[in-house]
């Protein structure tokens, strides 16, 4: 398994880290897997019926956001648990809390604030397709504040990304009469009536989650454990401010279906209990852990693993036939998110390569040195 040392000052447990590729692999699949999950636990937490859309739901319409607030919170008992057992006490309490570590928890708590409540407002593979975004939001922050240069093939994929979304929300697309653009979005159907704002919310999950992987890109030598304790409490203050603002807006006669009003059957707390375990501490947990031992490149592919977990469960649990339009859109924006990274993770396999046989040669040569001096 390749590493790669990373320098700290060991005062916050970074001294001396080495990157665990094998380990991060395998972290980020739990990872990703958990994540595709969502959808799953979600309509079962929430619905009446679960299966069937049409029922509506054990609570008001803002009950998604709430539900995050409650995976966040998970999270931050499962690793104030891993901090007191791991001993790393100290090691928190000498973590430097910086703008990057509190703004990285917020924008995923407000991510997947949004992320949930579409799930239950629109059809998964929508859902999924748009949090998707998020790493093309990510290129472009780098752009815009790092300074990161863009070259034409991350031009490319940003423009395939876009026009992704575009068949995936079926503005563009073909049918029966051939290629269309209908830029008159489909605000509702039978199943979902509030598609139209269910969208919405998955198109701000995307932009909130590529916040997120940008100001995770900063401070990679915390210890995993210390910052995943203010990653998680900063979530559920981003959830948290979601689920008050929509429930705010259910004080409004017009607006009343957006009160939480819950009455959760025992049914839905079993999901509720699994939502905030499986795609809590132990999805978010694992994608920290992912994020300190893989480089970027290879992050943000295997990522991607969450798309067909959460489209196979939109299939076969809930019966969510795919279009055409939804394939096409599904193929751009995974493709255009997927391909620069897997650029950079064949690039860096070359030059990992590379530097290897330099340093074998380099020293060969200084044992032949060696073995001619002392002749």
């Amino acid at each position: 398994m390749g590493t790669e040392k990373k320098n700290g000052n060991g005062k916050d447990g970074s001294g001396g880290y080495k990157m665990r590729v094998g380990f991060g692999t395998i972290a980020m699949l739990i990872s990703a897997t958990g994540m595709g999950l969502v959808p799953l636990f979600s309509r079962w937490a929430t619905r009446t019926d679960m299966f069937d859309g049409t029922a509506g739901f054990n609570a008001g319409d803002s009950i998604g956001a709430l539900m995050a607030v409650g995976r966040m919170g998970m999270g931050v008992i499962f690793f104030v648990i891993l901090l007191l057992a791991t001993h790393k006490v100290h090691v928190f309490k000498k973590l430097k809390l910086t703008p990057a570590i509190a703004l990285g928890g917020l924008m995923i708590g407000l991510s997947l604030a949004c992320y949930v409540t579409s799930t239950l407002l629109t059809t998964v593979s929508n859902a999924v397709l748009f949090i998707y975004i998020g790493p093309v939001i990510c290129v472009l922050l780098a752009r815009i504040f790092r300074k990161e240069p863009m070259s034409k093939l991350q031009w490319v994929c940003l423009l395939a990304v876009f026009i992704g979304m575009l068949f995936g929300n079926n503005l563009m697309g073909f049918n029966e009469s051939g290629f269309f653009i209908d830029f008159n979005l489909q605000t509702s159907t039978p199943e979902f009536p509030m598609k139209g704002i269910g969208d919405m919310f998955g198109l701000a999950s995307g932009v909130f989650y590529g916040a997120s992987m940008f100001f995770n890109g900063y401070r990679k030598d915390a210890d995993t454990t210390a910052r995943g304790v203010w990653n998680f409490i900063f979530a559920v203050v981003g959830a948290g401010a979601v689920t008050i603002i929509l429930n705010s807006l259910g004080s409004s006669p017009d607006m009343a279906n957006w009160a939480l009003n819950v009455h959760f059957t025992p049914f839905n707390w079993a999901g509720a209990v699994l939502l905030w375990i499986i795609c809590g501490p132990i999805a978010l947990g694992f994608l920290l852990v992912a994020g300190r031992n893989l480089p970027a490149a290879d992050y943000g592919t295997i990522a991607y693993w969450e798309v067909p977990v959460a489209i196979f469960v939109g299939l076969v649990v809930f019966g969510e036939a795919l279009t055409v339009n939804t394939i096409i859109g599904g193929i751009l924006i995974i493709g255009g998110g997927a391909v620069p990274s897997i650029k950079g993770m064949i690039a860096g396999r070359k030059l990992k390569q590379q530097e290897e046989i330099s340093q074998k040669l380099a020293a060969h040569l200084e044992e032949e040195e060696s073995k001619e001096g002392l002749s």
